[in-house]
């Protein structure tokens, strides 16, 4: 039941962030949708209710195998369960939010000075979301997405791992690394059919930029997780959208 309790509040934030990012999807996707049968009211309701159910899904989940290998959230199961006394550490926060920023800063450079040169079709390639809608997607995804790559699939990968090595090694630092790689590698992946869809094709740069891009501040995130709690990813992510898709749009 503590599961339960903990992964139904997550499934709440998540949604305060599915929510915060239907701007953003009607900027990005509303003509696609306005093109269809399909009301978009419809369209939008049905994305919050399937992301809520997906995010207690998969939250209960991590946490019951993240109890296995030493992961979770343990300032929110603070509040939630009334058990420990975590709490956010001012030094840790700034951690998170300098690393968030720096991850960001890391991907506009190489954007603007490897991939641009390289990819002349992204120089014509204007985004047509504002300052305003882009900073909104803050919470969606610093909360659901971290949700689903960090307190699922991260966990996932370690908690597997320990179930094949642990007997003869421990928990090692490498299954970590192991779990973080593989959700930013994943996280990457998963971006492909986008790409596809937008230049036609995926060319090696292309799939280099897609994998580098997509999964450098995933990185960062993961090594918070794994070392302070999935609380202070959520500010590391939140911090590089806000950067990504606000301030540099």
């Amino acid at each position: 039941m503590k599961h339960v309790k903990l992964a139904i509040f997550l499934a709440i934030l998540c949604v305060i962030g599915l929510l915060c990012g239907i701007p953003y999807m009607m900027a990005t996707i509303g003509d696609t949708l306005a093109g269809t049968k399909v009301p978009v009211a419809t369209v939008i309701i049905a994305s919050v209710v399937q992301g809520a159910i997906l995010a207690f899904v998969l939250g209960w989940l991590g946490l019951m195998m993240g109890e296995a290998v030493g992961l979770g959230a343990p300032i929110f199961r603070s509040w939630i369960l009334k058990t420990g006394e975590a709490g956010f550490q001012k030094r840790d926060v700034w951690q998170a939010i300098i690393l968030g920023g720096i991850g960001a800063l890391v991907v506009i450079g190489l954007e603007l000075f490897v991939f641009r040169p390289l990819i002349p079709e992204l120089v014509s390639m204007d985004s047509k979301v504002s300052p305003l809608v882009g900073m909104l997607t803050f919470l969606q995804g610093g909360v659901y997405e971290e949700v689903q790559l960090r307190l699922f699939l991260m966990t996932l990968i370690v908690w597997m791992l320990s179930r094949v090595f642990r007997k003869q090694q421990g928990l090692k630092p490498w299954m970590y690394w192991t779990g973080i790689l593989g959700a930013a590698l994943l996280f990457g992946i998963a971006h492909f059919p986008a790409v596809q869809q937008l230049f036609g094709e995926i060319t090696p740069i292309l799939f280099a930029r897609t994998i580098i891009l997509n999964g450098l501040i995933g990185l960062l995130c993961g090594y918070l997780y794994w070392k302070k709690g999935l609380e202070y990813a959520m500010i590391a992510y939140a911090v590089g959208d806000i950067i990504l898709h606000g301030l540099y749009a």
